[in-house]
């Protein structure tokens, strides 16, 4: 077993202690990161309604998503640094409540393109209060030992919502329209969401507020880099890089999936059963890494990990005449999707350590989201000119490939037990 584990707190409990105490708390960041990425995996099943009632391109439609995305990109290292001072559970309810109104307000779209820009830049303020910092933040304050299936645990949520927004959004708006559809999702999805934040979401520092004689009061000598140091370090730059280039290929990709797989030839209800197998793919994905993580170094786990995208989008060129090929590119994505952003959180604790964790990771995030914010707006460009995603996916297999290549040989966890480094 990898001793890097250990080597951040040696007195840490044992996982089944971890467990014991924080799974409440694990439920609850699940729901929370499934309710965040329910606002990009329910994406794809309103591109065709809201391109029917509105008679907008694509790319306009797509537009609005990378508004979303942008957000994070200038607002995560000041979110990061707010977890830093205040902790995780007040942020996250408020992001919880604001996130549920701004989703469901999409309901109140009128024709109105600037309408629709106003309404993704509102959700994106919003939902920088539930991305993937604050409930990563939380679990990593509270697990050492079973740190990477914690997290793992907790990433699965994006997989729950790869496998039930595209389902739940196409019932809902076949039998009941968009409008109800946003509607349902928004008190349904962020309602349940809120109710387990408020009564089972606390991380260490709240713990230690509440009760000061636990071990998790003391906070104020967290090992890890000081910023400076994260600053200079090659291994977080290539971490960061890597996933701002694997958003940039994948995130396309991601939020058009649901099309590009009509565009196979599949009916619109086969393939939103299809993309369940993505989040199946999705949860396997987390745990099999989390696992893994825990035990070998993680460079080269990562790099299998992205590399399986090219494979999928190699898959999907040729699905049209082997529909088989759309199930195992769905699956292969699924699990690429679990397994990376399970990567990235996991290898940043370990690279960066846990003193400045939510600005650094939140900084990470926001070179995703980048990606994320710009990938979406080409592929729906792509089809509006060629008429499919074809060529978008001939160009992303190499993207992806090099990629996977930051990833390799990061090189040995920081011991960062050796000594605590100066500001």
């Amino acid at each position: 077993m990898d001793s890097s584990a250990r080597s951040l707190n040696p007195a840490a409990p044992r996982p089944g202690a971890e467990w014991a105490a924080h799974w409440p708390k694990v439920v609850a960041a699940l729901a929370g990161m499934s309710f965040y990425s329910m606002f990009t995996y329910s994406f794809g099943v309103f591109i065709e309604p809201i391109q029917q009632a509105f008679h907008w391109s694509r790319a306009d439609i797509s537009i609005g998503y990378t508004i979303y995305a942008t957000a994070p990109v200038l607002l995560g290292p000041f979110i990061g640094a707010l977890i830093d001072v205040i902790g995780t559970r007040r942020i996250a309810i408020w992001g919880t409540v604001a996130s549920t109104l701004a989703f469901g307000a999409f309901s109140l779209n009128d024709g109105r393109i600037a309408l629709w820009f106003t309404l993704w830049s509102l959700l994106s303020l919003a939902a920088v209060l539930v991305k993937t910092t604050v409930w990563g933040a939380a679990i990593t304050s509270l697990f050492t030992r079973s740190r990477g299936l914690a997290l793992a645990m907790v990433l699965s949520g994006s997989a729950v919502a790869q496998s039930l927004a595209p389902l739940i959004g196409n019932w809902l708006i076949a039998g009941h329209g968009w409008r109800f559809a946003y509607r349902a999702i928004a008190l349904g999805w962020g309602g349940s969401t809120l109710v387990l934040v408020i009564f089972c979401f606390f991380d260490a520092r709240e713990l230690g507020r509440r009760n000061p004689a636990t071990p998790a009061a003391d906070l104020s000598r967290l090992p890890g880099l000081s910023l400076a140091e994260a600053w200079r370090s090659l291994a977080i730059w290539r971490i960061g890089l890597a996933n701002m280039v694997m958003a940039l290929a994948g995130a396309g990709l991601t939020v058009h999936l649901f099309e590009v797989l009509v565009g196979t030839g599949l009916s619109r209800g086969t393939a939103s059963r299809i993309l369940i197998a993505q989040g199946i793919a999705g949860i396997a994905g987390k745990i099999v890494t989390g696992w893994l993580l825990d035990r070998f170094a993680g460079g080269w786990i990562a790099f299998s990990s992205y590399a399986l995208q090219a494979v999928a989008y190699a898959l999907l060129l040729v699905a049209a005449q082997a529909p088989l090929n759309a199930l195992l590119a769905v699956l292969a994505l699924g699990y690429s999707a679990g397994a990376g952003l399970q990567v990235m959180t996991y290898l940043t604790s370990r690279y960066a350590g846990l003193r400045h964790f939510g600005k650094i990771y939140g900084t990470i995030g926001s070179l995703l989201m980048l990606g994320s914010g710009i990938g979406p707006i080409i592929a729906g460009h792509v089809f509006d000119v060629t008429g499919s995603y074809r060529a978008l996916l001939i160009v992303a297999i190499p993207v992806v490939l090099a990629g996977s290549a930051m990833m390799a040989g990061l090189g040995p966890y920081p011991r960062f037990d050796a000594r605590i480094s100066p500001e």
